[in-house]
């Protein structure tokens, strides 16, 4: 469109207010306050203070939109999902959005977040982890210890004795066999618990006979910070994937209902993992305020109930039914959650 054109079109505007104006997007004559082809505004500002208006005013629509949505796919997400199916559109903010809000989100409070990235070499964590293990190992191997001393003592009474020292005999290298197994136990895991110990370099991998299957897995385990970093990343940019792959998995517990279709089980799925993106968030965030055992109790009953309800408010399930497709539902997610997680650590290595 030429200048002399926009200049014409302006003044037409400008010029005749009460008149005809055009819309300046698609160039449609206008009646009334609004293009009927387009929607835009007859009114086109161009002033700092009107833009300022428009963020205030779009920022309170997504908040008034928010306020409506979160609270109701917290407390009743069935309810959510299954009015916005039957086409209330305007109230919520859409599935799609919801979820890439939530994916930014839980990334956000990730990166706050030390437990997040849990490295065998951070020394916290491996201290942490010697402690704990040193109590109850030691009153083991003490144990162990005193077991094989009696073990030996009964076997030479028997010698002394002349009796049959068969017995005596097994029962000493059983004692010695489990003081042995419980010494390796504690060699694994403190090689496990110790980063100097043992290196990508130290690593042998059994049955791998390729050679670049070895330098990735060294790589990995040379680099924990940066691998995990990418895993990040790469999690962040493909978790929209995690739609299309579970849409299977719902078609099959309904494939023989008509009225569902994948449209249904796509809005189900987009809420269901909106919901579950903010809740790991605020797992994450207890387990940094050492609330652990709050976060591990809440993310054995929350994750299965939340399904539960979804499920028998989308598709107005009886108790029966909504509990047996929760069981699948659950082994499901966590499938499609390992198998996500493969596909990023494989992407992560190279």
């Amino acid at each position: 469109m030429s200048a002399a054109h926009n200049d014409k079109k302006s003044s037409l505007t400008e010029a005749e207010p009460h008149g005809e104006p055009v819309c300046a997007n698609c160039d449609t004559p206008i009646n009334g306050n609004f293009c009927h082809n387009c929607g835009q505004s007859v009114h086109v500002h161009h002033s700092l203070l009107h833009l300022l208006e428009e963020m205030v005013h779009g920022l309170w629509h997504f908040d008034a939109k928010g306020w409506r949505t979160i609270p109701l796919l917290i407390a009743d997400p069935g309810e959510l999902t299954r009015r916005y199916i039957d086409g209330q559109r305007v109230r919520f903010i859409s599935p799609l959005g919801l979820f890439l809000f939530m994916v930014f989100f839980m990334f956000f409070v990730f990166s706050f977040s030390k437990t997040s990235t849990l490295q065998l070499g951070n020394e916290p964590v491996a201290n942490a982890t010697k402690q704990a293990v040193t109590g109850g190992v030691n009153k083991g191997m003490d144990d162990a210890k005193a077991a094989v001393a009696r073990a030996q003592t009964a076997l030479d009474q028997a010698k002394l004795s002349g009796i049959d020292v068969a017995d005596r005999q097994a029962d000493l290298d059983t004692a010695r066999a489990d003081q042995k197994e419980l010494e390796d136990g504690i060699k694994a895991l403190a090689n496990l618990t110790d980063p100097d110990k043992k290196t990508g370099q130290d690593i042998q991998i059994e049955g791998a006979n390729s050679e670049k299957l070895k330098r990735l897995v060294q790589h990995a385990l040379d680099n924990k910070e940066l691998v995990a970093y990418k895993m990040k990343n790469n999690a962040y940019k493909f978790a929209l994937i995690l739609v299309p792959v579970s849409l299977p998995f719902l078609w099959m517990m309904f494939f023989w209902r008509k009225n569902i279709t994948l449209f249904d089980h796509a809005v189900f799925s987009l809420y269901s993992l909106s919901f579950m993106a903010f809740f790991a968030a605020m797992i994450s965030v207890l387990f940094e305020l050492d609330w652990s055992s709050l976060g591990a109790f809440l993310l054995l009953t929350v994750p299965p109930v939340h399904m539960y309800r979804q499920l028998k408010g989308t598709y107005r399930l009886s108790g029966i039914e909504a509990t047996w497709r929760t069981i699948m539902l659950l082994f499901s997610a966590l499938l499609m959650v390992l198998l996500f997680i493969l596909f990023v650590g494989a992407l992560s290595l190279t």
